[in-house]
């Protein structure tokens, strides 16, 4: 969902987000007249490992610093933790994009419950259209 709301904490993650959806759409429109469909997953939570990543971190790089406990970032962090802790199981959104992908839908979306965010967004952009002359 990053692809589709700002604000959720993490800019440069967003944004990484953001173009994916980019060219998810660019690719669906160039790539239909061959017959060939393109979905993007746009997720909420998920419960996988991705809090633990850094167990993936090349010894060359040393070891990651530590975030002071009492820090934003911190408080940032655990939260996102618990929200994944909570999320949805893999194995249901896997189910969720092996539909869409036959069904060929380019969005594929697995938490109704960020529809409202979604709402937001495009109407304020909408009504930013509204005042164009």
């Amino acid at each position: 969902m990053a692809g589709m709301i700002a604000g959720l904490g993490f800019s440069p993650y967003g944004a990484s987000k953001f173009a994916v959806v980019s060219m998810s759409e660019g690719l669906a429109l160039q790539l239909k007249p061959l017959g060939i469909g393109v979905s993007v997953l746009c997720p909420s939570y998920v419960r996988t490992g991705i809090g633990e990543s850094g167990r993936n971190r090349p010894e060359r790089y040393g070891a990651a610093q530590p975030l002071d406990p009492n820090s934003a970032s911190a408080a940032m962090v655990a939260e996102i933790g618990r929200r994944i802790e909570a999320g949805l199981e893999p194995a249901d959104v896997a189910a969720r994009v092996l539909a869409a992908i036959r069904d060929d839908e380019l969005y594929v979306f697995t938490h109704p419950d960020m529809r409202a965010g979604v709402e937001e967004r495009f109407a304020a952009i909408l009504a930013a259209m509204d005042r164009v002359r």
